[in-house]
């Protein structure tokens, strides 16, 4: 394959954008025949087709569709590098973070937030892009193709050696039950015994946290009611504000964030979330989440 010649790309990305040559063309304002010969030798350089034609129009292949994939990224940088060069910004590295949805927006914070505290210190500065994700396996499939830096997770990665990948513990959160004023001064005599019959909220139960609260509750045969389960712990959040029932909370304790509206029932004791970073270790990172992973458990 030879070099990538970036203005045939940007003529192909153009074409895919604006649905077909002659919409390029009277973008670009050149002629139809000068777009579709760019674009004929974009296909002889990678050795792919990238367009079929479909009736009077274009559609992309799948090799077309990767493609348009990272001349979106690239010339998404292209226009980052532009504005900061006419600000005379100083350099701002992106850092692409994969979140599993189950861990509370609050706890991502702080898990993230020394990412961009120990940019202030260094020459580089960090610019945090963050994608929130239920599937563990989508995400871990990003990170395989570089389009992430670190993901994020509630639970170890068994298979990371496999993938060529590293899944290295950053911190345990214990489990508190938390609710709203009136569920907690309904249910706080006897806890934990008082929530037999007690309405709860809970992950679903492919999660890693589901497994332990079910083995707790089993335990100490305790059989709550329970109201709902849920795939994102933003929605099970706003439930429980709600005061629809009450719901299992990792708490980082050393940087604990107080839970709006919410008050601490009691801990759950035994259970707790564990958080990974799942990473390339072999693609240079930037100095910043180099020293989150340096961090001890």
């Amino acid at each position: 394959m030879h070099t990538l010649n970036y203005k045939h790309l940007h003529y192909f990305w153009v074409v895919a954008k604006e649905g077909g040559i002659s919409a390029a063309s009277r973008k670009l304002g050149i002629t139809a025949q000068t777009i579709s010969g760019q674009v004929s030798l974009l296909e002889q350089d990678t050795g792919q087709t990238l367009f079929t034609q479909v009736g009077r129009g274009l559609q992309l292949t799948e090799a077309g569709r990767t493609m348009l994939h990272y001349a979106d990224q690239i010339f998404m940088l292209g226009n980052e590098l532009q504005l900061a060069m006419e600000r005379g910004d100083s350099l701002r590295a992106r850092l692409n973070i994969g979140i599993v949805d189950m861990i509370p927006k609050s706890n991502a914070t702080q898990l993230l937030a020394p990412l961009l505290q120990t940019s202030q210190t260094s020459q580089t500065a960090v610019k945090l892009v963050c994608q929130v994700d239920g599937e563990l396996n989508e995400l871990i499939a990003k990170l395989t193709l570089h389009q992430f830096d670190l993901v994020l997770a509630d639970r170890p990665l068994p298979n990371a050696e496999a993938l060529q990948l590293r899944c290295q513990p950053l911190v345990q959160a214990p489990i508190m039950l938390q609710g709203t004023r009136e569920l907690v001064e309904r249910y706080q005599a006897d806890f934990p015994a008082s929530l037999n019959g007690a309405p709860i909220l809970l992950p679903m139960r492919n999660t890693a946290l589901r497994l332990q609260l079910d083995a707790w509750f089993a335990a100490r045969q305790i059989y709550p009611d329970i109201i709902g389960e849920f795939s994102d712990s933003e929605l099970m959040h706003a439930f429980a504000r709600a005061g629809i029932g009450l719901q299992p909370t990792p708490v980082i304790a050393s940087k604990a964030i107080p839970a709006d509206d919410l008050l601490t029932l009691g801990a759950l004791s035994g259970v707790a979330a564990h958080y990974h970073a799942i990473f390339s270790p072999k693609k240079i990172m930037h100095p910043a989440l180099e020293n989150l992973l340096r961090a001890p458990a």
